[in-house]
C-alpha cells in the first residue's frame, strides 16, 4: 500500500466515526432536554400543589385556569389545556 492509499484509509475511517457519533450526539442532546423538560414540570406540580393548599383565589380557579398555570409555570404550550 502506498501512502496516498493509507491516508484515504485514515480519512475514510474518520468519516465513519463521524456518521457514527453524529446520531449518538443528537439523541443524547434530545434525551437531556426532555429530562429538563421533565424536571421543570416537576417543579412547577410541586409549586401548584402548594398553590391549592396555601392560595384560596387558586383553588377557585377553574380547571382550565389551573392549567393554564401550570403550563406557563412549567414552560410548557398552554394549548394543551384546551
Amino acid at each position: 500500500m502506498t501512502f496516498f492509499d493509507w491516508m484515504k484509509l485514515g480519512v475514510g475511517g474518520l468519516v465513519g466515526a463521524a456518521l457514527v457519533a453524529a446520531p449518538a450526539y443528537f439523541y443524547g442532546r434530545q434525551e437531556a432536554t426532555e429530562a429538563a423538560k421533565i424536571e421543570a414540570a416537576k417543579n412547577a406540580l410541586n409549586r401548584i400543589e402548594n398553590l391549592e393548599k396555601n392560595n384560596a383565589n387558586f383553588r377557585k380557579l377553574s380547571d382550565r385556569d389551573r392549567c393554564l398555570v401550570f403550563m406557563r409555570d412549567s414552560g410548557l404550550p398552554e394549548r394543551e389545556c384546551d
